[in-house]
Parts: structure tokens; C-alpha cells; sequence
């Protein structure tokens, strides 16, 4: 099993229904190939962890890509992972104010660099911890 975490830009139309629609399209069909994470976007961003199976992961990260809510997609992190975080989640969403995209961003300029996994799963909980106070 894989987590990915990647970030992209939203595109400059895109409506909450439309994020709305992301997160049902993906509550409905992940369950098929077993992927779990969460959706966070604000501020003209997306930040989104995807967890599963190696393949099932890629393939659902290459769709995503071709999808024109959003453009220039960058992989922050990918590791194996031995079990879920956001298990709970076919796909969690969180939306979120521009200024908490800072830790992200700070991600983004790192990400050449190697990024301790302690440090990784534990940002990972403080979003499942977000979507479980969402409830």
C-alpha cells in the first residue's frame, strides 16, 4: 500500500459545486478500487492524499490529471504505508482558509527534499483529526 500527496492550482472558474461534485464523484467510485484520503481546497488550491494500493493509486493519479478543474499537478510525497489514516474516508473534504495552505506551500518548496515520514504521518493525522471534528 501507497499514500500520495500532491498539490495543483484549482482552475480560475471552478464553482463549490464543482468541488462538491469531486468529492461525491470520488465517495462513489474509490470504493471500487479501495483508495481512501481527502480532499482539502482553498484559495485556489488543491491539496489531496490518496491511499491504497501502488496501482490503484497511479492509476487514479494519472485520471486526475487529465481533469481540467485543475492544472499543474506536483507530487509532494509518496511513500509505502503499512495501514490507512484516512481509512474512514472513500473521500474525506476539508475546506480551508488560504492561510492554512502555508504548511503546504512550505511542502511544496521542500519537496526535493527527503521529508521524514514521522513528520509526514503526522500532518496526515492532523487532517483526519480535521475531518473527524468535521463531522
Amino acid at each position: 500500500m501507497i499514500r500520495l500527496l500532491y498539490i495543483s492550482r484549482a482552475a480560475p472558474t471552478i464553482s463549490n459545486e464543482q468541488v462538491q461534485d469531486i468529492l461525491l464523484s470520488s465517495r462513489k467510485n474509490n470504493p471500487a478500487s479501495s483508495i481512501t484520503g481527502i480532499l482539502v481546497h482553498g484559495g485556489g488550491l488543491f491539496m489531496q492524499v490518496l491511499e491504497g494500493q501502488e496501482q490503484d493509486v497511479l492509476r487514479k493519479y494519472v485520471k486526475i490529471l487529465d481533469d481540467p478543474r485543475h492544472s499543474g499537478a506536483e507530487i509532494l510525497y509518496i511513500s509505502p504505508a503499512n495501514n490507512r489514516i484516512f481509512g474512514k474516508w472513500s473521500m474525506g473534504g476539508i475546506k480551508s482558509d488560504p492561510l492554512q495552505f502555508q504548511y503546504i506551500s512550505k511542502s511544496r518548496a521542500r519537496r526535493l527534499e527527503v521529508i521524514d515520514a514521522s513528520t509526514f504521518t503526522e500532518t496526515m493525522r492532523e487532517f483526519a483529526q480535521m475531518l473527524g471534528d468535521a463531522k
